[in-house]
């Protein structure tokens, strides 16, 4: 007996995001200041219903980081982060992003993407 089933819906959204800043003295940033700047996009546009939004932060390399939100809230996200610019010239904009994980990582080699040391 074969049993077969089709995911139609996934309950997430992966966002591929790409974080800017002009403050060149400290460049660098990780998960709490990240999360800082997407709960204050969330907030800008939501008020408090926005920073209620769970956000899963996956991996930040470089400039790059992979966020993962719940589907019905993703275009409450996209739209947060389109129209946000944070103090001192920070943005955080969106570089893709897809309903499947893999979707976002076909181009980046899978063994140096989730490896441990970055």
């Amino acid at each position: 007996m074969e049993v077969t089933s089709t995911i139609r819906n996934s309950p997430y959204a992966y966002l591929q995001l790409f974080v800017t800043r002009t403050d060149l003295r400290n460049p660098d940033y990780d998960d709490i200041t990240l999360r800082a700047y997407l709960n204050s996009a969330l907030s800008q546009y939501l008020g408090l219903v926005g920073t209620a939004i769970s956000i899963d932060i996956l991996k930040i390399q470089d400039s790059d980081a992979w966020v993962r939100v719940p589907s019905d809230d993703e275009s409450a996200v996209i739209a947060a982060l389109s129209q946000w610019t944070g103090a001192q010239g920070v943005s955080v904009r969106i570089r893709n992003r897809s309903h499947w994980l893999g979707h976002l990582t076909n181009n980046v080699a899978d063994e140096k993407l989730w490896s441990l040391e970055s």
